[in-house]
């Protein structure tokens, strides 16, 4: 039974998807879960909405080597996916938020590709976003309209292990990349960034922080909590059920969670990839067909 909130949904939804497929300034497709992520991350307001939605599209097609131009099976992407680990872990936070890790899986400071990391990072949460952030049952999906606004996270908490990192990995860093970046999660991201863990920080840690600093707004550097005495801080705020085993949790250990999203990668490789979802062709659009 279709509920009230599920019928307004439903039409909010619907709206928005034939403004996106009618505005010469964005591609021509979009996923109606990726459409539903942008609205509930702009609390339904629909200008907010649209207004993130265009940042997003411009960011990307202003950076294509990041965002657009994209194969798993190039060289230097399948290097990156090799030497840094980018873990989307299952299941939700009690606060309904998803939980990421990223760490490196090769110390050495020559095996780092800022364009590479970062496309990777983009990819995997590309993929992730055309799916509910918990698993769900197909009869679900179809029998509750207002389903995705369930199974939908409220939010990201990112962990970042940088176990490893010496000076010498700071001279990788690109600084152009890491605006870009920077740029996009803060203000075009279709999900709200909710809290940085640090993990095995180094001594130079105030070094690296202060070459970040200029690229990250006030109110998400608070966000950015420091773990310097082992993980039983980390326990706190983020279940420890939820980490890798490697970690002390209980989600598999990190070979087989990496396993199984690049296989999700891999099945997503014709969406990844397909112009008609990420690039701008404006020319195949009329500005008319908006009235």
């Amino acid at each position: 039974m279709t509920t009230r909130r599920g019928q307004e949904l439903d039409a909010m939804l619907s709206e928005m998807q034939n403004w996106f497929e009618t505005n010469p300034n964005l591609p021509e497709k979009i996923e109606p879960i990726v459409l539903h992520r942008f609205l509930k991350c702009m609390h339904y307001d629909v200008e907010k909405t649209k207004t993130i939605i265009e940042l997003n599209y411009g960011l990307r097609n202003k950076n294509p080597h990041i965002f657009i131009d994209r194969n798993m099976d190039d060289e230097q992407t399948s290097k990156g996916l090799q030497v840094s680990d980018l873990l989307i872990l299952p299941g939700l936070t009690p606060e309904r938020h998803k939980v990421l890790l990223f760490r490196m899986a090769d110390f050495d400071p020559s095996t780092r590709n800022s364009v590479e990391e970062t496309k990777i990072f983009f990819m995997m949460t590309d993929a992730r976003f055309t799916e509910p952030d918990i698993e769900t049952r197909a009869e679900d999906q179809n029998e509750k309209p207002d389903f995705a606004d369930t199974y939908i996270a409220d939010g990201d908490v990112q962990i970042v292990d940088i176990d490893g990192y010496t000076m010498r990995h700071l001279a990788y860093i690109s600084i152009f990349v890491l605006r870009v970046y920077m740029k996009f999660v803060q203000e075009a991201y279709p999900s709200r960034l909710r809290a940085i863990h640090i993990i095995n920080c180094p001594s130079f840690l105030d070094r690296m922080m202060a070459m970040m600093k200029p690229f990250i707004r006030e109110e998400v550097y608070q966000m950015i909590n420091y773990h310097t005495e082992g993980m039983d801080s980390l326990y706190k705020v983020v279940p420890r059920d939820m980490l890798p085993v490697e970690y002390g949790g209980k989600a598999g250990t990190i070979a087989e969670i990496k396993t199984h999203w690049l296989r999700h990668l891999k099945e997503k490789t014709a969406y990844l990839s397909d112009d008609k979802y990420w690039k701008i062709a404006s020319q195949s659009k009329s500005r008319w067909s908006l009235f």
